[in-house]
């Protein structure tokens, strides 16, 4: 039987977890969340993503509580605002920049709100299918560093077997100054300061909002929410995750496709539905026996009367 959690904060990924494969939340999920909500429950969105391509879900579902942003290195307040952030070191910006371009990949800068690029390539185009807004060409991004912030880099434009390599490349030359990750979406490496990651910004927020982890479940699917569940007192993985984010949490849940957030609430948050009582309906009216027929006998047919009862005490 499962056990039901003092959970004060549910902190949810999005691509892969909350959304299914058509980028959207399914109906089960958005009434669960909303009765958590009832509840008194804050429910936290922590994504790899910016905060724009999250704004119409935050809408749709009627979150207004902060949230992490950009893989955890932009944290927003309920209105949008930015509460802190994170920026890459410029010389590893620029070596990861020209190390990936030389070798056949194209990159993505994360300004904020605004993704950048050198050119528009067809699978740069790719990440506004996640909701995302769309890559602006600004020409070579290296001219760019130190005018605009840069928060991470994503590299895409191989296989997973290359980029493998790349990340195994860039790690023994720039490794010091920077960390990498799977973010989930597309087939990618991103690029982080140092030190950084989605489960340090959602830590961050927890201090902030002053709710200890043990009363935070976490729920996601990518290598990217690995430290989601190593920051959080409860953690569920949807089974469609990775198997190392199946590995770091605490229960696997159904997948993305079949409202496995809503599953992990109902199962370990909200308390059990109790069948509604059915009334039960009594008639007051009380059913009275008619009193039996006095015998017509007269005194003189006693004997008849006596052989009539001891007839009827056998018949009994």
């Amino acid at each position: 039987m499962d056990v039901k959690r003092d959970i004060k904060v549910i902190v949810v990924d999005l691509d892969g977890t909350l959304l299914n494969d058509d980028h959207k939340v399914s109906d089960r999920n958005k009434t669960v969340i909303k009765k958590a909500i009832d509840k008194g429950i804050q429910v936290v969105i922590a994504t790899g993503k910016t905060r724009a391509s999250a704004t119409p879900i935050l809408e749709e579902l009627g979150l207004n509580a902060p949230g992490v942003f950009v893989q955890g290195l932009m944290i927003c307040n309920a209105d949008g605002s930015v509460r802190s952030q994170q920026t890459l070191d410029n010389d590893a910006a620029r070596h990861a920049i020209q190390y990936a371009e030389s070798n056949g990949f194209e990159v993505i800068a994360y300004n904020g709100n605004r993704l950048v690029c050198k050119n528009m390539e067809d699978s740069i185009e790719k990440i506004a299918e996640f909701g995302e807004p769309m890559p602006e060409p600004i020409g070579p991004l290296v001219n760019h560093i130190g005018k605009i912030d840069m928060h991470k880099l994503i590299i895409v434009g191989g296989s997973a077997r290359k980029l493998k390599a790349l990340r195994w490349q860039l790690n023994q030359q720039i490794g010091t100054h920077v960390g990498f990750t799977d973010g989930g979406v597309l087939t990618s490496l991103e690029i982080l300061p140092k030190n950084t990651s989605k489960g340090r910004g959602v830590k961050t927020l927890l201090g902030q909002m002053n709710v200890n982890s043990e009363h935070v479940m976490g729920v996601g699917d990518a290598e990217n929410d690995v430290s989601l569940m190593e920051v959080v007192g409860f953690s569920v993985a949807v089974e469609n995750a990775a198997e190392a984010t199946k590995a770091a949490a605490d229960e696997v849940v159904s997948s993305n496709n079949d409202s496995g957030v809503a599953e992990a609430i109902e199962r370990f948050v909200l308390p059990d539905e109790k069948p509604a009582e059915t009334e039960t309906i009594t008639d007051d009216t009380s059913t009275t026996e008619e009193p039996k027929a006095e015998s017509d006998a007269t005194p003189s047919d006693t004997s008849a009367t006596e052989s009539n009862d001891s007839n009827s005490s056998e018949d009994d």
